[in-house]
């Protein structure tokens, strides 16, 4: 896939979970926070916990689902992240669950879309 493509796929899942997130409670702090350590795509509130959400967007599930790209590394590499995060937004002593935002998009109208809460913790790893 060209690279123009999947930043512009990437975008418009973050733009589908964050509607989806809302609907279901969610409220979303921020999108696309950046360290120097890397991106956060979606940070949120949803009930008493801040949730570092992961989004991941595929056309199709040809080569799996997207949420199974959430591999060891990449949840080793949000953990450090989310731990920045939360020295750097002042929200310690907050419950911390991260979840991941798996989205299937196949033409302009439909969507899959499947939300797995608590997907990872560091204890996982």
């Amino acid at each position: 896939m060209h690279k123009a493509h999947s930043l512009k796929l990437g975008r418009l899942g973050e733009k589908i979970a964050c509607r989806y997130l809302r609907r279901r409670g969610y409220r979303i702090i921020k999108r696309n926070y950046v360290t120097n350590l890397g991106e956060v795509d979606i940070i949120a509130s949803d009930k008493d916990a801040i949730v570092f959400i992961e989004v991941k967007t595929r056309c199709s599930d040809k080569f799996g689902l997207p949420c199974e790209s959430v591999d060891i590394k990449k949840r080793r590499k949000l953990l450090r992240i989310a731990a920045l995060c939360i020295k750097k937004l002042n929200i310690d002593g907050s419950k911390i669950r991260f979840d991941v935002v798996s989205i299937i998009v196949s033409g302009i109208f439909r969507k899959n879309v499947e939300l797995i809460q608590d997907a990872f913790n560091g204890d996982d790893i």
